[in-house]
């Protein structure tokens, strides 16, 4: 009865090396069509504008870990928020390096505030984070469509960023309506009845939150303000020139990229594919497009190897602590 485990693990993990192959051939070819030594020219020019780039991934990592409290409403009150910070650097860290990792760092979060969260709210927290990123995705690439009309009248990357609006929003209600209505508690109690204890005290956690979180969704709106702040001081890095509605476009080329390659870890090699392909419609070449991509590499590193390592301090005192 239990020989299949194996075999299904077997099967994610090859197919989880398949996605990372893929996305290194994308990145692979993405550099060799955009000029490889086009882009060894303008990525020594970013080297100063890095410093600025890294500090803010930090301040949008603490948008999202304001948003985090405001779920938890006053259990968040509890929490310090040095605390809340450090387990979001680790879920970042962890999301960072995982395929379709939101599901990831948000376990990796609850585990680190299991000190403060109950297991049902835990998980409810965690439901109810990954709906609001897509929410805010979507209601902040509003914004980005009209920047991107306005700076580059492309039809092309307006119809993307509308398909991303409508597809993220769909997802994000759609979650948190199938974690709070009634029916669908009592429907998954009768089907798995096993489980309709977990789900109930789910289903109770998550009413807790309004169906549309205002404030969390706000803060993690925010959180991608200071994100396409950071993507236009890249993009003027390598070259590029900004204004309000070209650095929204450049934020919504990369909303677009982050759910294209969401099943790539880290989005490697797809960011950088759909940067080169939005290309013409930043008014730039491919290798400037490609670069842009390629120097946030760098503060994605950079975080997610401190969330990692600040997992495994983690670890490592609470083994001690246990021990």
């Amino acid at each position: 009865m239990q020989e299949p485990r194996p075999r299904r693990s077997a099967w994610v993990f090859w197919a989880r090396v398949l996605v990372a192959l893929i996305g290194l051939g994308a990145l692979a070819w993405t550099i060799y069509d955009a000029g490889p030594d086009r882009i060894a020219e303008i990525l020594p020019r970013a080297a100063p504008w890095i410093p600025l780039a890294i500090a803010l991934e930090g301040v949008r990592i603490g948008f999202d870990a304001l948003a985090t409290r405001m779920v938890l409403g006053e259990r968040g009150r509890e929490i310090p928020f040095r605390s809340l910070y450090i387990a979001q650097v680790a879920g970042n860290g962890v999301m960072g390096v995982s395929p379709a990792g939101r599901s990831a760092s948000e376990a990796v979060k609850a585990m680190l505030l299991s000190g403060w969260v109950k297991p049902q709210v835990a998980i409810a927290m965690g439901a109810t984070n990954q709906a609001n990123v897509l929410i805010s995705s979507a209601l902040f690439s509003l914004l980005c469509l009209a920047g991107a009309h306005v700076a580059t009248g492309d039809l092309q990357l307006d119809i993307a960023i509308a398909i991303h609006f409508v597809v993220l929003l769909a997802s994000g209600v759609g979650m948190r309506v199938a974690a709070t209505h009634p029916g669908i508690e009592r429907r998954l109690a009768r089907r798995f009845p096993a489980l309709a204890e977990r789900a109930r005290l789910f289903h109770e956690a998550s009413r807790d939150i309004p169906l549309l979180a205002i404030g969390p969704i706000a803060a993690m709106a925010m959180g991608r303000a200071v994100q396409t702040v950071q993507y236009a001081v890249m993009a003027y890095s390598v070259g590029i020139s900004m204004s309000v509605a070209a650095a929204l476009a450049v934020q919504g080329v990369n909303l677009v990229a982050a759910a294209v390659g969401v099943a790539t870890p880290g989005q490697l090699g797809t960011a950088e594919l759909v940067f080169r392909l939005a290309a013409d419609a930043l008014g730039t070449d491919p290798a400037n497009a490609t670069s842009i991509a390629l120097v946030a590499r760098v503060p994605q590193f950079l975080w997610i190897g401190v969330g990692l390592l600040t997992l495994l301090v983690w670890r490592a005192r609470r083994n001690v602590g246990t021990g």
